[in-house]
């Protein structure tokens, strides 16, 4: 008989889910369509963190997101791809829920223009900077820190890596760099990676910036020079024919960033639909890993704690880096298995809350971010209801997400707090913060173990480690997930496709 080579997939949350997509794809289009694409989801539902709990009729059907609830259209500091965004709306249009799931925010809205961080206990906007006259929270106009940078040749030195700070510091000079890196990056990538700009690598998170700074010997001289010069910044889109800016010009112009109808899940159970359509392939839920093991014979044997064993030709890993390395064999892979340890994650507290007054917001805007130097026990609050003004405008009351922890999480001792001591913390700050006294009429909080991986200085030195131990043990393995090159929704699902597209399938075929 005749064995079917099968690809497994370990993680059903998006990336997971993403690459058993693209994979399938990719099989139909090949000379082997009969291979068997086995996904295995250690919980009882798919998705991971993206997750939109719908409330009662009584509150009138508000949606409380666990995780991410907006997707950017455009590149942010931290993306992957100038693609990667695109790459988003085309998966949405071939799952046919674009019409009736997208709904973007312009560029002109205040949701989007107004930027607020809470500094010297009020809150400013930071969209009120003037470029040349300056304002809160900057002491010279922001042309002044443009033009120092330019033709500034302090700093102006090979680095291989270094944190984010250390990459301000160095190129703006200690007094200039410290309104930067307190007042705007520290909260930016405290609402990003929940993470201190301390600790996370310029290369990794500021991977376009920290190259061209690198290249070019200034920020703003490499942003000058290669203005005009898009495609050459992302040669990988060139694997896809489907990806072209020019399609997307008019949306791309007009609107800066987008959430469902539906709330964010709705992506994750259109997808679990279509996969649980196709005949080659398999999902199953409440598969508890035990061990995985990269056989003699390039197999690959997966147990779990129910006892079963599943034997697959080439395995996609979609776990988080640490969850892998808890599952490699001790001895056989105890160097990956480190340097899958090396990549960090912090705890998040998230809770939602649904207020009665409608008025509970100081201006329409996202949300606002609080810099550290503050000491609030807040890393920022998001405006819900103002994001989903669009599709929620006729539903009474407020709603806003207050999130906790990240990279001080321990700090805090916010893993010691009961649900009662958390939401005397954020009843205290938002009166503080946003003159908000009013108790919520429902609220919901969520502990996240490990929520959000934070790229550390030698974080690509990881990976280098990582991939040439793959490649050097011929291990039948692909990572993707948010541990490794990007944690948007879209840089994520972008990889997967990446990744997947590298799969060499005839690989496949002569295991058949």
């Amino acid at each position: 008989m005749q064995k079917i080579p099968t690809i497994g997939i370990v993680g059903g949350g998006i990336a997971g889910l993403t690459s058993a997509y693209y994979l399938s794809q990719k099989v139909a289009r090949s000379k082997i369509p009969h291979l068997r694409i086995l996904l295995l989801e250690r919980s009882s539902r798919f998705g991971g963190w993206i997750q939109s709990n719908q409330l009662e009729p009584k509150y009138d059907s508000h949606v409380f997101e666990l995780g991410a609830r907006t997707i950017r259209l455009h590149s942010g500091v931290a993306s992957l791809s100038s693609h990667s965004a695109i790459n988003t709306l085309k998966l949405l249009e071939q799952l046919n829920i674009f019409n009736s799931q997208f709904c973007p925010i312009e560029k002109t809205s205040a949701v989007y223009k107004n930027r607020l961080i809470y500094h010297n206990k009020k809150l400013i906007n930071l969209n009120d900077l003037s470029l040349v006259f300056g304002g809160k929270p900057l002491r010279y106009p922001p042309v002044f820190y443009a033009l120092y940078e330019y033709f500034s040749e302090k700093g102006r030195i090979p680095v291989q890596d270094e944190t984010i700070k250390s990459f301000i510091y160095r190129r703006f000079g200690h007094v200039l760099a410290e309104d930067i890196v307190e007042y705007l990056l520290d909260p930016l990538f405290k609402g990003i990676y929940a993470g201190n700009v301390s600790n996370l690598s310029a290369r990794s998170v500021l991977k376009k910036i920290f190259n061209l700074e690198q290249r070019y010997g200034s920020i703003f001289h490499g942003l000058l020079k290669t203005r005009n010069d898009k495609q050459k910044e992302d040669p990988v889109h060139f694997l896809f024919d489907d990806l072209n800016l020019k399609d997307y010009s008019t949306l791309l112009n007009k609107y800066a960033i987008y959430y469902f109808n539906d709330g964010m899940e709705i992506l994750v159970k259109t997808l679990v639909n279509h996969l649980q359509s196709l005949p080659n392939v398999e999902l199953k839920v409440n598969q508890t890993i035990k061990e995985i093991q990269f056989q003699e014979n390039t197999q690959i044997e997966i147990s779990t704690q129910s006892n079963e064993k599943y034997h697959i030709d080439h395995l996609i890993s979609a776990l988080p880096a640490f969850e892998l390395a808890n599952y490699l064999d001790s001895k056989r892979d105890e160097i990956l298995r480190s340097r899958l340890n090396q990549i960090p994650f912090v705890n998040m507290i998230v809770i939602n809350l649904l207020y009665e007054r409608e008025d509970i917001f100081p201006k329409a805007a996202f949300g606002y971010l609080i810099p550290s130097r503050e000491n609030s026990h807040l890393l920022g609050v998001l405006f819900d209801s103002c994001v989903r003004h669009q599709t929620d405008k006729q539903k009474r009351g407020s709603q806003l997400t207050v999130m906790m922890g990240g990279a001080w999480f321990d700090q805090l001792r916010l893993g010691q707090c009961s649900d009662e001591q958390l939401m005397h913390i954020v009843s205290t700050e938002l009166k503080k913060q946003m003159n908000l006294d009013q108790k919520p009429l429902f609220y919901s909080i969520a502990r996240l173990n490990k929520a959000i991986p934070n790229y550390y200085v030698g974080h690509e030195d990881v990976l280098d480690d990582i991939n040439t131990l793959v490649r050097r043990n011929n291990l039948p393995l692909t990572l993707v997930g948010n541990s490794y090159r990007g944690i948007g929704i879209s840089d994520v699902i972008y990889d997967a496709r990446v990744e997947v597209e590298y799969l060499n399938l005839e690989t496949m075929k002569r295991k058949a």
